[in-house]
């Protein structure tokens, strides 16, 4: 269950427009103003400030082993602490023989890099997942390495680091046939 961090406050209502404004508006209008609450509610990004720090310095140790890959993450909060799951972003062939091909980026990580990010480690665990049915669609074999510890400002983090993006995840960035890079 994901949780907001404390203090922070939402007002739905600070974002509405007045009530003059609401009578003389059309119903159109109105849902318009709707669509774009929803939209700024949903790009807030609601990671504290030492949790963003956190995911840029992660980011900046993956390293692509082709020429472009964009890192994903996603963070939740629960009873635990934060569960943080990185990943290189797939890519998507857009035109050509290959129209609709989806690519994973292969890439390594120092570790001995890693672990520092943190003031206490309470476990570091690599993960092979095989998968015993071969008719699911799944790739036969996952991998990702786990690193449970503690931050500096005393914050409890599960950070999972994943070969493969998770299957909710869209691409990250599109390329054409001609090679050319869309982000």
């Amino acid at each position: 269950m994901r949780r907001a961090p404390e203090g922070e406050q939402f007002s739905f209502l600070s974002f509405l427009p007045s009530s003059e404004s609401i009578k003389s508006m059309s119903p159109e209008e109105l849902l318009q103003q709707l669509d774009a609450l929803a939209s700024r509610r949903r790009n807030k990004d609601r990671r504290p400030e030492w949790l963003r720090h956190l995911v840029q310095q992660v980011a900046d140790l993956f390293e692509p082993l082709c020429d472009v890959a964009r890192v994903g993450y996603d963070c939740r909060l629960d009873e635990q602490g934060w569960l943080v799951r990185m990943y290189l972003g797939t890519s998507e062939i857009i035109g050509g023989p290959r129209d609709g091909q989806i690519e994973h980026a292969s890439f390594r990580l120092d570790i001995t890099r890693l672990i520092p990010l943190f003031d206490a480690v309470d476990r570091l665990e690599w993960y092979s997942i095989s998968n015993a049915d071969p008719d699911s669609g799944d790739p036969g074999t996952r991998c990702l390495l786990t690193l449970t510890g503690r931050t500096p400002t005393e914050d409890r983090v599960q950070l999972e680091l994943l070969a493969e993006p998770p299957r909710y995840a869209p691409s990250g960035l599109h390329i054409t046939a001609s090679g050319a890079v869309i982000p």
